[in-house]
């Protein structure tokens, strides 16, 4: 996910609901653009990114 600034944001989706939530806007600009969207889920290792959590 993007930040406001364009940058990656680092921290995963703590929730389901908080990724579907982040997730709905990009599905519905998907489905009225005539233009393919290409995207990926990617899995993160939540050991590399250290005890933050």
């Amino acid at each position: 996910m993007r930040t406001s600034d364009g940058e990656e944001a680092v921290n995963p989706f703590r929730s389901l609901e908080e990724l579907l939530s982040a997730a709905k806007p990009l599905l519905r600009t998907a489905a009225r653009n005539p233009e393919p969207i290409w995207f990926s889920i990617q899995q993160v290792d939540l050991d590399a990114l250290g005890d933050d959590f």
